[in-house]
């Protein structure tokens, strides 16, 4: 039997400049690989905030792994992302945080778990 690849589903909204983007995820069997992970709309800005949320009913394996890449596969959030606690919803502030110039961006999860349910949220802002 083949392994289920995740699933995403990304929201991109803007307000008064501020770009916010949503990722929705649920890891699969595959849970390494997510299905049509990168945003539509290309950005160029300072990424000011990530908050990363584990998801309720079933939620990812400790020290899961978030990470979100430009076009040069360059993790924006400088490892930041890495050791997220499956419980607990955790915010990188912007001194942690890079830059992104006129690039799609992509979210990927690893070490979720492989159950097929883990699920969680990523939101990152952008001026």
């Amino acid at each position: 039997m083949a392994a289920a690849v995740g699933t995403v589903t990304i929201v991109e909204e803007e307000f008064s400049g501020v770009k916010l983007i949503s990722w929705e995820w649920i890891g699969g069997t595959a849970e390494t690989a997510l299905a049509s992970p990168t945003t539509t709309n290309f950005y160029t800005g300072k990424l000011i905030f990530c908050v990363t949320v584990p998801g309720t009913g079933d939620a990812p394996a400790d020290d899961y792994d978030v990470k979100i890449l430009d076009k040069n596969d360059v993790d924006l959030l400088a490892d930041n992302g890495l050791d997220r606690a499956t419980g607990t919803t955790e915010s990188i502030l912007e001194a942690s945080l890079g830059v992104v110039a006129n690039s799609q961006l992509e979210v990927n999860i690893t070490g979720s778990g492989s159950s097929g349910n883990a699920n969680g949220f990523v939101y990152l802002w952008v001026r």
